[in-house]
């Protein structure tokens, strides 16, 4: 196997872990490196408890990086996961050189909710949204440890949105919208071009929120991925 000439970093949706995207993205070339972030309750991290914050998941990735090789980096997320990597971006912009994002919710403008975000309703609504009840946050009220883990994602989710408003990052930034994603509407996907002042592209895709676990939205996710990030001055990690 050669050596890696550049990495992905992955983050993954609300509820699961990195380890879902290997199937998915096997199909990259020999070269490219993948580092996942694993939050807390889940794959090697299931012991402890889910609840975590978004400074303490961006201080994470920002301190691992920069203690591994320097190599041109991707960050790639999906929903939930192209948050945390818009703000994981936004913490070191010299360990980050492109963005890609799936199904990915802009910020609180994307949301038509009744409430403001930031209140009790607002949060409600948000939990209503994904058919999650509130009371799920206390394990012993939730359905099994999976809703569990989501609840706490949500919440966390919630935090991302609001922080989201105030990103912009310098790096190019591709955004690929499901045409059918009833929880990210393909309408919101133009609203992205003002998180970066570098290149931005967008494109729809036929099907759903999970789009890129069906082969044409795998082909495309790949094919994006498997371009040669922009150079900055790199000094990257997993």
């Amino acid at each position: 196997m050669p050596a890696p000439r550049r990495r992905l970093v992955v983050f993954a949706h609300a509820g699961a872990g990195p380890r879902l995207y290997a199937r998915l993205l096997a199909g990259l070339p020999e070269d490219v490196e993948l580092a996942g972030v694993t939050l807390p309750g889940r794959e090697h991290r299931d012991r402890e408890p889910p609840r975590t914050l978004l400074p303490a998941i961006t201080d994470r990735v920002v301190r691992e990086l920069r203690a591994a090789e320097p190599l041109p980096t991707t960050f790639y997320g999906h929903s939930l996961g192209s948050l945390l990597a818009l703000a994981s971006a936004h913490a070191a912009p010299e360990l980050c050189h492109a963005l890609v994002l799936t199904a990915a919710p802009p910020g609180t403008k994307g949301h038509d909710f009744a409430a403001d975000l930031d209140t009790p309703d607002g949060l409600a609504e948000l939990f209503a949204h994904h058919r999650v009840p509130m009371d799920a946050l206390d394990e012993s009220r939730a359905r099994d440890r999976a809703q569990y883990v989501l609840a706490w994602d949500l919440l966390l989710a919630r935090d991302a949105l609001l922080a989201a408003d105030g990103t912009r990052v310098g790096q190019p930034l591709t955004v690929l919208g499901g045409l059918h994603d009833e929880v990210v509407p393909i309408a919101t996907l133009p609203l992205w071009a003002r998180f970066t002042t570098g290149r931005f592209r967008s494109r729809a895709v036929a099907g759903g929120h999970f789009f890129p676990f069906h082969p044409e939205g795998r082909h495309l996710l790949v094919t994006e991925l498997a371009g040669e990030p922009v150079r900055l001055t790199p000094q990257a990690g997993p």
